[in-house]
Protein backbone atom coordinates (compact mmCIF):
# COMPACT_ATOMS: atom_id res chain seq x y z
CA UNK A 1 0.00 0.00 0.00
CA UNK A 2 1.06 3.52 -0.64
CA UNK A 3 0.49 6.40 1.75
CA UNK A 4 0.16 9.92 0.57
CA UNK A 5 2.10 12.49 2.51
CA UNK A 6 0.26 15.77 2.61
CA UNK A 7 2.58 18.79 2.96
CA UNK A 8 1.78 21.07 5.86
CA UNK A 9 -0.44 24.00 4.96
CA UNK A 10 1.33 27.28 4.55
CA UNK A 11 0.73 29.81 7.21
CA UNK A 12 -0.70 32.90 5.49
CA UNK A 13 0.46 35.14 8.28
CA UNK A 14 4.03 33.99 7.75
CA UNK A 15 4.04 34.33 3.96
CA UNK A 16 6.41 36.85 2.41
CA UNK A 17 3.56 38.77 0.82
CA UNK A 18 1.76 39.17 4.14
CA UNK A 19 4.94 40.28 5.83
CA UNK A 20 5.59 42.75 3.04
CA UNK A 21 2.08 44.10 3.33
CA UNK A 22 2.54 44.66 7.05
CA UNK A 23 5.89 46.38 6.57
CA UNK A 24 4.53 48.53 3.77
CA UNK A 25 1.60 49.67 5.90
CA UNK A 26 3.91 51.04 8.59
CA UNK A 27 5.50 53.87 6.53
CA UNK A 28 2.12 54.59 4.95
CA UNK A 29 0.48 55.05 8.32
CA UNK A 30 3.43 57.16 9.48
CA UNK A 31 2.89 59.31 6.39
CA UNK A 32 -0.72 59.82 7.49
CA UNK A 33 0.38 60.99 10.92
CA UNK A 34 2.93 63.26 9.26
CA UNK A 35 0.18 64.84 7.15
CA UNK A 36 -2.00 65.47 10.20
CA UNK A 37 0.91 66.86 12.18
CA UNK A 38 1.81 69.20 9.30
CA UNK A 39 -1.70 70.63 9.07
CA UNK A 40 -1.95 71.05 12.85
CA UNK A 41 1.37 72.87 13.13
CA UNK A 42 0.64 75.14 10.15
CA UNK A 43 -2.65 76.19 11.73
CA UNK A 44 -0.88 76.84 15.04
CA UNK A 45 1.78 78.89 13.23
CA UNK A 46 -0.88 81.19 11.85
CA UNK A 47 -2.54 81.48 15.26
CA UNK A 48 0.79 82.39 16.86
CA UNK A 49 1.47 85.03 14.24
CA UNK A 50 -2.03 86.36 14.77
CA UNK A 51 -3.29 89.69 13.58
CA UNK A 52 -0.37 91.56 15.18
CA UNK A 53 1.92 90.83 12.23
CA UNK A 54 2.50 93.92 10.08
CA UNK A 55 0.72 94.12 6.73
CA UNK A 56 2.59 93.79 3.47
CA UNK A 57 2.50 97.55 2.98
CA UNK A 58 3.82 98.36 6.46
CA UNK A 59 6.57 100.95 6.83
CA UNK A 60 10.10 99.98 7.87
CA UNK A 61 9.61 101.49 11.33
CA UNK A 62 6.44 99.44 11.88
CA UNK A 63 8.27 96.28 10.87
CA UNK A 64 11.15 97.07 13.22
CA UNK A 65 8.77 97.70 16.12
CA UNK A 66 6.98 94.41 15.50
CA UNK A 67 10.09 92.23 15.35
CA UNK A 68 11.71 94.06 18.26
CA UNK A 69 8.74 93.14 20.44
CA UNK A 70 8.20 89.56 19.24
CA UNK A 71 11.59 87.89 19.38
CA UNK A 72 10.17 85.03 21.45
CA UNK A 73 7.48 84.45 18.83
CA UNK A 74 10.17 84.29 16.12
CA UNK A 75 11.98 81.56 18.09
CA UNK A 76 8.71 79.67 18.49
CA UNK A 77 7.90 79.92 14.78
CA UNK A 78 11.34 78.56 13.88
CA UNK A 79 10.78 75.57 16.19
CA UNK A 80 7.37 75.02 14.59
CA UNK A 81 8.95 75.12 11.14
CA UNK A 82 11.30 72.31 12.13
CA UNK A 83 8.32 70.16 13.15
CA UNK A 84 6.17 71.07 10.13
CA UNK A 85 9.07 70.55 7.72
CA UNK A 86 9.80 67.08 9.07
CA UNK A 87 6.08 66.27 9.04
CA UNK A 88 5.63 67.31 5.41
CA UNK A 89 8.76 65.39 4.36
CA UNK A 90 7.40 62.32 6.18
CA UNK A 91 4.08 62.64 4.37
CA UNK A 92 5.74 63.00 0.97
CA UNK A 93 8.26 60.22 1.53
CA UNK A 94 5.77 57.81 3.03
CA UNK A 95 3.38 58.09 0.10
CA UNK A 96 5.99 58.14 -2.66
CA UNK A 97 5.87 54.43 -3.51
CA UNK A 98 2.08 54.26 -3.46
CA UNK A 99 1.60 57.32 -5.66
CA UNK A 100 4.42 56.41 -8.04
CA UNK A 101 2.82 53.02 -8.72
CA UNK A 102 -0.65 54.49 -9.32
CA UNK A 103 -2.07 55.04 -12.80
CA UNK A 104 -0.81 58.64 -12.67
CA UNK A 105 2.88 58.44 -11.70
CA UNK A 106 3.72 61.54 -13.73
CA UNK A 107 1.38 63.67 -11.63
CA UNK A 108 2.99 62.24 -8.50
CA UNK A 109 6.34 63.57 -9.74
CA UNK A 110 4.77 66.96 -10.36
CA UNK A 111 3.39 66.96 -6.82
CA UNK A 112 6.74 66.08 -5.28
CA UNK A 113 8.38 68.91 -7.22
CA UNK A 114 5.86 71.28 -5.68
CA UNK A 115 6.40 69.79 -2.22
CA UNK A 116 10.15 70.31 -2.47
CA UNK A 117 9.52 73.90 -3.53
CA UNK A 118 7.30 74.44 -0.48
CA UNK A 119 10.01 73.24 1.91
CA UNK A 120 12.69 75.38 0.26
CA UNK A 121 10.70 78.59 -0.14
CA UNK A 122 9.10 78.45 3.29
CA UNK A 123 12.59 78.00 4.70
CA UNK A 124 13.69 81.17 2.87
CA UNK A 125 10.57 82.94 4.13
CA UNK A 126 11.35 82.08 7.73
CA UNK A 127 15.04 82.91 7.27
CA UNK A 128 14.03 86.44 6.20
CA UNK A 129 11.97 86.75 9.38
CA UNK A 130 14.99 85.67 11.42
CA UNK A 131 17.08 88.31 9.65
CA UNK A 132 14.45 90.95 10.40
CA UNK A 133 14.48 89.94 14.07
CA UNK A 134 18.27 90.24 14.21
CA UNK A 135 18.28 93.64 12.51
CA UNK A 136 15.45 94.91 14.73
CA UNK A 137 17.47 94.07 17.86
CA UNK A 138 20.62 95.82 16.69
CA UNK A 139 21.67 99.12 18.27
CA UNK A 140 20.82 101.14 15.17
CA UNK A 141 18.49 99.23 12.82
CA UNK A 142 19.07 100.08 9.17
CA UNK A 143 15.62 101.01 7.89
CA UNK A 144 16.71 100.59 4.27
CA UNK A 145 17.83 97.02 4.98
CA UNK A 146 14.56 96.38 6.82
CA UNK A 147 12.54 97.63 3.84
CA UNK A 148 14.49 95.38 1.48
CA UNK A 149 14.12 92.34 3.73
CA UNK A 150 10.40 92.94 4.20
CA UNK A 151 9.85 93.28 0.45
CA UNK A 152 11.82 90.06 -0.10
CA UNK A 153 9.79 88.30 2.60
CA UNK A 154 6.49 89.28 0.98
CA UNK A 155 7.70 88.44 -2.51
CA UNK A 156 8.91 84.96 -1.51
CA UNK A 157 5.50 84.32 0.02
CA UNK A 158 3.71 85.05 -3.26
CA UNK A 159 6.07 82.72 -5.16
CA UNK A 160 5.45 80.06 -2.51
CA UNK A 161 1.76 80.10 -3.44
CA UNK A 162 2.55 78.77 -6.92
CA UNK A 163 4.47 75.80 -5.54
CA UNK A 164 1.63 75.03 -3.14
CA UNK A 165 -0.66 74.96 -6.17
CA UNK A 166 1.72 72.64 -8.06
CA UNK A 167 1.88 70.27 -5.08
CA UNK A 168 -1.88 70.38 -4.61
CA UNK A 169 -2.65 69.60 -8.25
CA UNK A 170 -0.07 66.86 -8.78
CA UNK A 171 -0.48 65.04 -5.46
CA UNK A 172 -4.28 65.19 -5.55
CA UNK A 173 -4.50 63.67 -9.03
CA UNK A 174 -2.11 60.88 -8.09
CA UNK A 175 -3.81 60.44 -4.72
CA UNK A 176 -7.27 60.06 -6.23
CA UNK A 177 -5.88 57.49 -8.68
CA UNK A 178 -4.24 55.58 -5.81
CA UNK A 179 -7.42 55.68 -3.74
CA UNK A 180 -5.92 57.57 -0.79
CA UNK A 181 -7.46 60.97 -1.55
CA UNK A 182 -11.20 61.74 -1.59
CA UNK A 183 -12.52 61.96 -5.15
CA UNK A 184 -13.92 65.44 -4.45
CA UNK A 185 -10.38 66.77 -4.86
CA UNK A 186 -10.58 65.76 -8.49
CA UNK A 187 -12.39 69.08 -8.98
CA UNK A 188 -11.50 70.95 -5.78
CA UNK A 189 -7.74 70.77 -6.35
CA UNK A 190 -7.80 72.38 -9.83
CA UNK A 191 -9.90 75.23 -8.45
CA UNK A 192 -7.46 75.75 -5.59
CA UNK A 193 -4.50 75.59 -7.96
CA UNK A 194 -5.99 78.28 -10.21
CA UNK A 195 -6.61 80.52 -7.19
CA UNK A 196 -3.06 80.07 -5.95
CA UNK A 197 -1.63 80.71 -9.43
CA UNK A 198 -3.63 83.93 -9.79
CA UNK A 199 -2.35 85.18 -6.43
CA UNK A 200 1.21 84.37 -7.47
CA UNK A 201 0.78 86.23 -10.75
CA UNK A 202 -0.42 89.25 -8.78
CA UNK A 203 2.70 89.02 -6.61
CA UNK A 204 4.17 92.49 -7.25
CA UNK A 205 0.95 94.13 -6.09
CA UNK A 206 0.34 91.75 -3.16
CA UNK A 207 3.94 92.15 -1.93
CA UNK A 208 3.40 95.92 -1.86
CA UNK A 209 0.23 95.57 0.21
CA UNK A 210 -2.17 96.07 -2.68
CA UNK A 211 -4.68 93.79 -4.48
CA UNK A 212 -6.12 92.38 -1.26
CA UNK A 213 -8.91 90.62 -3.16
CA UNK A 214 -6.47 88.56 -5.20
CA UNK A 215 -4.55 87.77 -2.03
CA UNK A 216 -7.82 86.41 -0.62
CA UNK A 217 -8.04 83.99 -3.55
CA UNK A 218 -4.67 82.61 -2.59
CA UNK A 219 -5.81 82.11 0.99
CA UNK A 220 -8.81 80.08 -0.20
CA UNK A 221 -6.49 77.96 -2.34
CA UNK A 222 -4.23 77.51 0.68
CA UNK A 223 -7.18 76.23 2.75
CA UNK A 224 -7.98 73.71 -0.01
CA UNK A 225 -4.35 72.55 0.17
CA UNK A 226 -4.61 72.03 3.94
CA UNK A 227 -7.92 70.19 3.49
CA UNK A 228 -6.30 67.90 0.91
CA UNK A 229 -3.37 67.04 3.18
CA UNK A 230 -5.64 66.50 6.20
CA UNK A 231 -8.20 64.26 4.47
CA UNK A 232 -5.51 62.23 2.74
CA UNK A 233 -3.71 61.82 6.05
CA UNK A 234 -6.89 60.61 7.76
CA UNK A 235 -7.44 58.03 5.03
CA UNK A 236 -3.88 56.78 5.32
CA UNK A 237 -4.15 56.35 9.09
CA UNK A 238 -7.58 54.69 8.99
CA UNK A 239 -6.95 52.30 6.10
CA UNK A 240 -3.55 51.08 7.28
CA UNK A 241 -4.90 50.84 10.81
CA UNK A 242 -7.68 48.51 9.64
CA UNK A 243 -5.29 46.53 7.43
CA UNK A 244 -2.87 45.93 10.27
Amino acid sequence: MYSTITPPAANPAASPSAAAGTSNSQPTRLAGFGALAFVTVVILQNVVRGSSAPGNGASASEVVDHFAETRGITFLLVCMFVVSGISLATFLGGTMRRLATSTRPGWAGTGYLGGAGILILFGVLLASEQALSVVAHSDHPDLAAVSALWALHNSVFTVLLLFIGIALFGLSRAGVAAGITPRAFGWLAPIGTVMLAISCAAGPGIAAGELGGLFGLGLIGFLIWLAFVATTGIRLVRRTGVAS
